[in-house]
Parts: structure tokens; C-alpha cells; sequence
């Protein structure tokens, strides 16, 4: 599977239970034409099924609380069978178990369902080329179970230049790729490329490694 660029739209499948979340989300994401919402099921069961059939998405957005199966056993399930897809957890819980359940069973980003629909929508965007999505609020549950794991810190800064502390802590505080390159005045590109050298420098391939280690070893 190739990640998707400017000229084909990103293969979406939703796997939510509720149907008036699952509609809305279909309609939502339906509206941008970067998106192409393949299929929507109720359960992890059914679409495993019909992934038989069907080509293989880019990403799937996935509920916890389903019937059967839950969110999380799916993404382990899933992510056995197609490493590649990109899987981002989208619901209500923000306990700190299962956000680190999720992201042990393969999790690439793990968002509320009250975000606000547009950073929803450019989160999901990014996600295939700028790494894995998180939610502030989940970030912060990170934050205290590495402050209450007590976990030692490493006295090193990886070589960061003064800008990418800068966008580090940025990106660990929730901020989008957007509203950093507001900040000071860059492109979303070069953004992109700050991050991606911040991520080669700390040897993280996830935003989820990249705000616990950059958080536990005490660079923000």
C-alpha cells in the first residue's frame, strides 16, 4: 500500500457503534475531497470480514466500546494483518489503561471524540505523513503515568537545535502543524521537516514515543 499524495484521496474505513457518531463522521470526513470514506461498520468483527474483499485502507479510525470485539483487540488483530494501515483510537476514554493498552496493541494516535472537527479532520490528514495524533488531554494522562512511574530521566538533549525545543514542546502541548507554523512565522513544510529531524534525533517513529520520551527525559 502507498501513502496516499495530493493526486489519489486518503481510504478511510470508521468502525463506531453508534450510528448517529458513525453517520456523522462518515458526512463529516465525506466533505473534504483529501478524504474518501470507503466503509463504516458497527463492529470489529464485520470488518475484518469484509477486509477480505475490500482493498486495503490507508487508515481506520476506531472506536473502544464495541459490541463483541473491542477497539483495542481489534487494532492488535488488525495491525497483525496489515502493519501498514495506519490505525488511530477515536473515543470517549481518556483513562490512562486504555490509552496505553491501545497504543501497546498498535495504536498510531489516539484522539477524543470532542475534538473540534477541524483539527478532527487535519489530524487524521497528517497522520500518514507526519506521524501519530494525540489528543492534549491525552497527553497529559501520559504526562502523570510517567510522573507517578517515577521513571529515571537522561540528562542528554539529543543535539536539539533552540527551534526544535521550541516545536517540541509545542507538539507535546497539543498545538497542530498549523498553528506551529503560525507561531513563528514558517511554512507547515518546514515544520514538518523540524519534526521529522526531532524524531530522528530522539529514534521515535510515533507522536505518542515522541511526547513520553521527550516528556519522561525532561526536554519540555
Amino acid at each position: 500500500m502507498s501513502s496516499p499524495s495530493v493526486s489519489r484521496p486518503l481510504d478511510l474505513i470508521i468502525v463506531e457503534d453508534q450510528k448517529e457518531v458513525r453517520e456523522g463522521l462518515r458526512y463529516l470526513l465525506g466533505l473534504d475531497p483529501r478524504v474518501n470514506v470507503v466503509r463504516t461498520f458497527d463492529r470489529v468483527e464485520t470488518f475484518l470480514e469484509a477486509l477480505e474483499t475490500l482493498p486495503t485502507p490507508d487508515l481506520v479510525l476506531m472506536d473502544i466500546g464495541l459490541p463483541g470485539m473491542s477497539g483495542i483487540e481489534g487494532v492488535r488483530v488488525l495491525k497483525k494483518r496489515f502493519p501498514s494501515v495506519i490505525v488511530i483510537i477515536l473515543t470517549v476514554f481518556e483513562d490512562t489503561d486504555r490509552i496505553l493498552e491501545s497504543i501497546r496493541a498498535g495504536a498510531n494516535g489516539y484522539l477524543l471524540k470532542n475534538t473540534k472537527p477541524d483539527i478532527l479532520l487535519e489530524q487524521i490528514l497528517g497522520t500518514v505523513g507526519e506521524g501519530s495524533p494525540l489528543s492534549p488531554r491525552v497527553a497529559k494522562r501520559i504526562l502523570e503515568e510517567i510522573q507517578e512511574s517515577g521513571e529515571p530521566s537522561s540528562l542528554s538533549d539529543y543535539g536539539l537545535t533552540a527551534r526544535e525545543r521550541q516545536i517540541l514542546t509545542d507538539v507535546v502541548n497539543g498545538f497542530t502543524y498549523r498553528e506551529i507554523a503560525g507561531r513563528y512565522n514558517i511554512a507547515p513544510s518546514t515544520v514538518k521537516k523540524h519534526i521529522l529531524h526531532i524524531y530522528q534525533k530522539l529514534d521515535v517513529s510515533s507522536r505518542a514515543e515522541f511526547v513520553k520520551k521527550a516528556i519522561r527525559e525532561k526536554l519540555v
